[in-house]
């Protein structure tokens, strides 16, 4: 029986014929696995560097100049409306261009329950290859009947790649950024003070979770932290930094002698957890890293009211996550490896412009 995919593509492909009145083999260019053979030429990594202008993006995949096909590519954008994912966003959108490959975005506007409906909308157009961050089983079942192959960001499923960040060393390493700041802490100001860690999670994120558990057995072994004196907060509502803010001053409120460094799987509820200190006038019984480094933790740094609150920001480069995701869905739709994304990047507020000099003019 043929899938539902393969009765979509032929659908699509007669009715193609009939308007151009021209046959498939009219087109040029080499296939994939079906016969044809790209150009073995490729973008190298300095032309990649040079096209990403500051953001220097590494390719974890050297896409070849002439494709097999023009690849189509769908991703399933877990919220525009956040800084981070709009910059997934932009870097998708210049790597497809770039690249010469279609690329089709549906905005969750983090409704994750209306993926499979999003999906099915995007399948209409016969994707080569589909993303998202998360995927739900519905979505992932259905898009394994149409025959269509994945790369997921943060993915769970083992036999779909899975492209995105450690999240075991982004976790550990937002310790290792504040473990200097917190040890001048509680050796001065905060050496009579209960110290908690509070990890900023959000609601059904394995990775977010991951991330902040991997902080707090980073806290236990280079800051002596136990286990006790370790809390996962997790905010409701779509809008992270406001809940975030919400929840953490409901958490200083139960917490009034205490001292806290924060951590997160992101940036926005960091931000917010440090709005709420503020405005407590507790924002000196805080530490703060944040993950991502997108624009509202780049905001952030350059305030000159969080010196001496947020310490730095780990910078997981949205905009070159967004473009190696297209090079990885490329890699794949071509039945090739790509290579791991890795995150070594630490914001700070002394260092933030050099990196992002272009925030200025936005």
């Amino acid at each position: 029986m043929r899938s539902r995919r393969t009765q979509l593509a032929l659908g699509a492909l007669a009715a193609t014929l009939v308007v151009t009145g021209c046959s498939a083999g009219d087109q040029e260019g080499s296939s994939d696995s079906a016969g044809t053979t790209a150009s073995t030429a490729t973008h190298t990594a300095a032309e990649v560097a040079a096209a990403t202008g500051t953001y220097q993006v590494k390719p974890l995949f050297a896409v070849p100049k002439t494709l097999p096909k023009k690849y189509r590519l769908a991703f399933l954008n877990p919220g525009l409306s956040y800084p981070f994912f709009a910059t997934w966003s932009d870097g998708m959108k210049d790597a497809a261009k770039y690249y010469g490959v279609d690329l089709d975005e549906a905005d969750l506007n983090f409704e994750y329950d209306t993926q499979l409906d999003q999906y099915k909308q995007l399948a209409v157009k016969l994707p080569d290859v589909v993303g998202s961050q998360p995927m739900n089983d519905a979505t992932y079942n259905q898009a394994k009947q149409d025959g269509v192959r994945l790369v997921l960001v943060d993915g769970s499923f083992k036999d779909v790649p899975s492209f995105g960040v450690d999240d075991q060393q982004v976790g550990a390493l937002a310790v290792d950024t504040m473990k200097a700041a917190a040890k001048a802490k509680t050796s001065g100001a905060w050496k009579t003070k209960k110290v908690l860690v509070a990890g900023l999670t959000s609601p059904n994120c394995g990775p977010c979770d991951a991330r902040v558990k991997a902080a707090f057995t980073r806290a236990g072994t280079e800051l002596g932290i136990p286990a006790e004196n370790t809390v996962m907060l997790t905010p409701q509502g779509q809008d992270p930094t406001t809940s975030a803010g919400a929840t953490f001053n409901d958490f200083l409120t139960a917490h009034p002698d205490d001292a806290v460094l924060i951590v997160s799987y992101g940036d926005e509820p960091v931000v917010g957890a440090i709005n709420a200190a503020k405005a407590a006038n507790r924002e000196g019984d805080i530490l703060a890293v944040s993950n991502g480094g997108d624009s509202a933790a780049r905001l952030a740094l350059r305030d000159p009211s969080n010196a001496g609150v947020l310490v730095a920001a780990v910078d997981f480069q949205p905009y070159a996550e967004g473009w190696n995701w297209v090079e990885a869905a490329i890699a794949t739709a071509m039945g090739k490896p790509f290579d791991k994304f890795a995150v070594g990047r630490v914001l700070t507020a002394a260092n933030v412009d050099r990196f992002y000099p272009e925030d200025k003019t936005k």
